[in-house]
């Protein structure tokens, strides 16, 4: 392997928005016969798995980005699936990746990227997590953060969130560098709706209920786990061949990896427990000390975590962090 040494980083849900309408259609007519052959391959799966659903590029090609149309996540999930890896196709640092990861849904990108699991496999697994996601318990994410202008956390939102993590519905879903998205029941939503104070970092406000996003990473979608464990038992898992990291920050090895593992994990904690995206930035950035960074498309929603992550490892983790 030549060049730069790679972090791999792939987006989660609520990448793909209405800036990036069209951006598959323009990958194509920049990217040549490789990406246009990734995409078919990808629409051949959607029509089996999804055939009662618009496919990949007539919702990447519609006229206008619809809510109700481009964010359910039987709709939301491969079109972002299918950006990260034709995103991968085009960056030539991906060849140079020694380690991968994503935030939530990301990781489901990751695995395929560092061919744990095929494409197919992978967009079976997508395909079905979203649509048990959707069948699954009501609540849903809300977005907030704890951070002051200068990206130092704040003492009192810290003390804030510890307090509202103690009502019964309501769970720490991902560690977002300064960020945190709280995840809920639909009694647990309006307690945060009524509890946390409306503020505005930058150009956004907070806090942000993410809209058809479910109560991820947390005990509600146990449910979910337990359906997902019996429908993808048969996911042919395989040990990765490149560094993955997972939403703790444990890296699963090419040579030290049980495919077994690593399917119980991707069904059952990633599910289940938070996902601290966070803590896997800090592990993969001091362990592995990468020439650079690669942040895979959809949007550019991981840019903030991953600034605030980096700036407190070069001020001093323990007095910026937490």
């Amino acid at each position: 392997m030549t060049g730069s040494a790679s972090f791999l980083l792939c987006p989660g849900r609520g990448s793909y928005g209405r800036a990036e309408l069209g951006c598959l259609h323009r990958a194509i007519e920049g990217g040549g016969k490789e990406v246009a052959s990734l995409v078919d391959e990808l629409e051949a799966h959607r029509a089996r798995f999804d055939p009662t659903l618009p496919s990949i590029m007539e919702l990447d090609g519609a006229a206008q980005f619809k809510a109700g149309l481009h964010l359910p996540g039987r709709n939301s999930s491969p079109l972002i699936f299918a950006a990260s890896l034709v995103s991968a196709k085009l960056e030539p640092s991906c060849k140079n990746a020694v380690l991968i990861g994503g935030n939530s849904l990301g990781f489901y990108t990751a695995l395929v990227l560092c061919a744990a699991l095929s494409v197919a496999e992978g967009y079976r697994l997508i395909s079905t997590m979203a649509r048990l996601m959707e069948e699954g318990p009501g609540g849903g994410q809300i977005l907030w953060t704890l951070l002051d202008e200068d990206w130092n956390v704040l003492p009192e939102r810290l003390c804030l969130l510890h307090e509202v993590l103690q009502h019964d519905e309501v769970g720490l879903s991902i560690r977002l560098g300064g960020h945190v998205v709280l995840a809920a029941g639909d009694k647990g939503l309006a307690y945060l709706r009524e509890t946390l104070p409306q503020l505005v970092l930058g150009e956004r406000s907070f806090p942000f209920q993410l809209p058809f996003h479910g109560p991820f990473h947390t005990p509600l979608l146990e449910s979910v786990a337990r359906r997902a464990q019996s429908e993808l038992a048969s996911l042919a898992m395989q040990a990765p061949r490149r560094q993955l990291i997972d939403g703790r920050g444990k890296v699963w090895a090419p040579l030290r990896t049980d495919p077994e593992e690593l399917t119980a994990y991707t069904l059952g904690e990633q599910v289940t427990s938070s996902f601290d995206f966070t803590g896997m930035l800090r592990a993969g950035i001091c362990d592995f000390a990468p020439d650079e960074i690669t942040l895979l498309g959809p949007g550019s929603s991981l840019r903030a975590p991953l600034g605030h992550v980096q700036s407190w490892l070069e001020r001093g983790w323990v007095q910026h962090a937490w």
